[in-house]
């Protein structure tokens, strides 16, 4: 089966490299986009959720937390807000930022903090997600 290659880069650096991946199951904001061997040229905005890679050993999950994808020649570019992979998630730390977040949810905030915290509570919902894939 025909392979190409996934690169998932953050501010605070590189998750993965050229990993030969057979199908993608890729968060986005319109949706979730399955990709393919040879497939079409896509530049889309990243939404926050779990990017699924089929590869040759099993698939292999991973937090992605808004950004860009760009697919071109055999080749998958995830720029990503944030992104963790199963092995390096801290589920303790996903947990408590989710109640953080909760409880700031609870009190009267500008529309600025509303949307800091909700995009904070989706983010830690997503971790603990990507923790029971394991």
């Amino acid at each position: 089966m025909s392979a190409f290659k996934l690169n998932i880069y953050t501010p605070q650096g590189i998750i993965i490299n050229q990993l030969d991946c057979i199908e993608l199951k890729i968060p986005t904001v319109r949706g979730e986009i399955n990709v393919l061997a040879n497939h079409t040229h896509v530049l889309t905005q990243l939404g926050t959720g779990i990017l699924t890679a089929s590869t040759s050993d099993g698939k292999k999950h991973f937090s992605i937390t808004a950004g860009l994808c760009k697919v071109l020649d055999g080749r998958v570019d995830i720029l990503a807000y944030t992104s963790e992979s199963v092995e390096s998630l801290d589920l303790d730390r996903a947990k408590n930022a989710k109640d953080t977040a909760n409880k700031k949810l609870q009190d009267t905030l500008t529309d600025v903090e509303l949307i800091k915290y909700r995009r904070k509570l989706k983010r830690a919902e997503n971790r603990i997600r990507l923790a029971n894939l394991k």
